[in-house]
């Protein structure tokens, strides 16, 4: 075959390729709508940052990187105001290696669709709609408004300086959600979870809702709760600044600290302390009181005027470091078991507190091993 034949066959092959599989050019500008929708589908993974301006454009800019940089194929397809951005490796797929990176602009009000194989995920100053995944990276979220339902398979979140409802979850990593009006929820297989200075009340809806929280493995700190807590970790600490309503905590492995309760409170731990202090109103409200700890203190600080039916029950094994006791501001009758009892191949005794508060309106049931209960009166 001639040479002349050869470069013909070549060039018809490669005008017959993708455009952008080729394409140099590392900035790309495309006319936008504000509200339309940019389309995100990472086949090759890498880090991506999206920022709102005051354009009605979209300006995207990207760099290769890897061994196999040279392989990835970028294409773009305008649609409805919007942008859909596809990243793939050409050729054959085993074993290869590389990323593309983007730093993209959008109008302040746009919604986003992402799917990436890994990468940091950072998205600012954007009003919209935020729903995706990547498959392991951090993902930062900072100055925005609307809607989120977010994922990331193996990264820490961190929401801050936005007024959004929705989720957050994270299948390994530490989720801070700071400065942050409205209902969002953040979860974590496998790290803390910190909720600080978030007004849920400030919600799209108007409305409060419950903060919930589960982790497989690490602290919850959570700095108000205004329409009350329901959160669970398997290993950590679990610290509650303010609460309204009602709190309900578990953790396997922790302490339990609620700095102010202004409601009912049902908290157990496997082996740690618990300490509650109770505030507001005694007149009003459900204020029933349920406690456990396998090994641990309880401390509960009550109303001064709060009417209660106490129910305190205390056991220590013969083994116990110290002789343990049922200290009480109330009148509580005491009453101790006077021999050793077998219970779970250990021997123990018992010591119960049962008493009547005014009209005994609300129950306080209080258990522990190897622990002191307290019971103290507020102002």
């Amino acid at each position: 075959m001639n040479t002349a034949l050869i470069r013909t066959l070549l060039g018809v092959v490669l005008l017959a390729l993708p455009f952008t599989a080729f394409a140099q050019d590392p900035t790309r500008t495309f006319s936008a709508e504000a509200g339309a929708q940019l389309d995100l589908d990472l086949e090759t993974g890498g880090d991506l940052t999206i920022i709102g301006w005051d354009r009605d454009e979209i300006e995207v800019q990207f760099t290769r990187r890897g061994r196999d940089a040279e392989r990835i194929a970028v294409d773009y397809r305008e649609r409805s105001g919007g942008l859909t951005i596809r990243t793939e490796y050409e050729g054959r797929r085993r074993n290869t290696s590389g990323s593309a990176d983007f730093e993209i602009r959008v109008p302040q009000r746009f919604d986003v669709r992402l799917s990436t194989m890994g990468g940091t995920v950072r998205i600012s100053g954007v009003e919209g709609d935020f729903r995706g995944r990547t498959m392991g990276g951090e993902i930062h979220l900072t100055q925005l408004t609307g809607e989120v339902d977010l994922t990331t398979m193996g990264g820490d979140i961190i929401v801050t300086e936005s007024a959004v409802d929705g989720t957050v979850k994270t299948m390994g990593g530490e989720v801070l959600i700071e400065d942050v009006d409205g209902n969002l929820r953040g979860s974590t297989m496998g790290g803390e979870v910190t909720y600080r200075n978030v007004d849920a009340a400030a919600s799209r809806s108007g409305r409060a809702e419950e903060v919930r929280i589960n982790t497989m493995g690490g602290d919850i700190n959570v700095s108000d709760a205004p329409a009350g807590a329901d959160v669970e970790t398997m290993g950590g600490d679990i610290r509650i600044r303010d609460a309204q309503g009602h709190v309900r905590a578990e953790t396997m492995g922790g302490d339990i600290d609620v700095d102010r309760l202004d409601g009912w409170i049902e908290a157990q731990t496997m082996g740690g302390d618990i300490e509650v202090r109770m505030v507001g109103d005694a007149a009003t409200g459900d204020r029933h009181v349920e406690l456990v700890s396998m090994g641990g203190d309880i401390e509960l600080t009550v109303p001064a005027d709060l009417s209660m039916t106490l129910d305190l029950e205390l056991h220590y094994t013969r083994d116990a470091r110290e002789r343990y006791r049922i200290r009480s501001d109330f009148d509580v009758s005491l009453r101790e078991s006077a021999e050793w009892e077998y219970w779970e191949g250990e021997e123990r005794k018992t010591i119960e507190g049962t008493g009547s508060i005014g009209s005994g309106k609300h129950r306080v049931r209080i258990r522990t091993t190897n622990g002191n209960i307290t019971l103290r009166r507020g102002q």
